[in-house]
């Protein structure tokens, strides 16, 4: 045997390395810097509350009928219950 099942893969690495060296490393052309561009809108639905770290996600348990009647009247204002649940709750907090 000439030595262990490696010594092969290691001389031809040796190899490799020893030619590396002895070829010069072409200079690299100076770079000019790259033109900023203002970052594209995103197409399609803007990030919601979910996505929104700020935000965490909470389950409430309410009766039913003040559920359906709290959003009947959001609805006609255009504001979300969890907006609502939000506003009334750091009004409980300053209090």
């Amino acid at each position: 045997m000439t030595g262990s099942k490696f010594s092969s893969l290691r001389a031809m690495r040796e190899r490799r390395e020893r030619e590396a060296d002895a070829e010069p490393t072409p200079e690299a052309p100076p770079v000019e810097p790259a033109v900023v561009e203002e970052p594209r809108r995103r197409v399609g639905r803007p990030p919601g509350k979910r996505s929104n770290p700020e935000y965490q996600q909470v389950t409430v348990l309410l009766h039913g009928k003040t559920y359906v009647d709290v959003r009947k009247r959001l609805l006609d204002e255009r504001k979300e219950v969890s907006t609502l649940l939000n506003e009334l709750l750091e009004e409980w907090l300053k209090r």
